[in-house]
């Protein structure tokens, strides 16, 4: 958590509109899954560009640790995150993604840590999810997972673009316990 305090919103992005609260929960097919979704309960906000995305890679991520797929299945989604991130960031200069990469680790990190110790500290009399239990139940792959990426951002001289590939590789690892 020291580190992630340390962290600045950075960037040759400014601060414009963002979704505020996407997260897989907020995504709906009512149509089918072949269909456009539809978003449901916004949040809107004036944030970083990768807010959006980093909330709901966190979201993501915390799923897979809760509730691996079996085989490789992890991995699978994992790959998809970062082929989604590609396209998201292919019109930007290297400099730039690079930036925007970096910025989307903290801002996952960040959003991960609020989850996570919004669970841990939760009263004992308060019912929560069976999802935040096993969570809470696998804090050494949380715990582990949040200290090498921070670890990896604090690296100051290390690329975006490495921090972003080696921070998904450690999410796999998390979740593949």
């Amino acid at each position: 958590m020291a580190r992630l305090r340390k962290m600045r919103l950075s960037g040759t992005y400014g601060i414009g509109i963002v979704y505020g609260d996407l997260k897989p929960e907020h995504v709906v097919f009512p149509d089918g899954p072949e269909r456009r979704p539809k978003f449901i309960d916004p949040g809107l906000a004036l944030g970083h560009p990768a807010s959006d995305v980093a909330k709901l890679v966190s979201r993501m991520v915390l799923g897979l640790i809760v509730q691996p797929p079996a085989g490789p299945g992890a991995t699978a989604v994992l790959q998809g995150i970062g082929q989604f991130t590609d396209l998201a960031t292919y019109r930007l200069t290297p400099a730039e993604r690079a930036a925007w990469l970096r910025q989307l680790v903290v801002l996952w990190l960040m959003d991960t840590v609020n989850i996570f110790t919004t669970y841990l500290t939760a009263p004992t009399g308060l019912p929560l999810p069976e999802s935040a239990r096993t969570l809470i139940a696998q804090a050494p792959a949380v715990c582990t997972l949040l200290d090498r990426v921070s670890a990896l951002l604090a690296a100051v001289s290390m690329d975006g673009r490495t921090v972003w590939r080696l921070a998904l590789d450690h999410a796999a690892t998390a979740a593949g316990r």
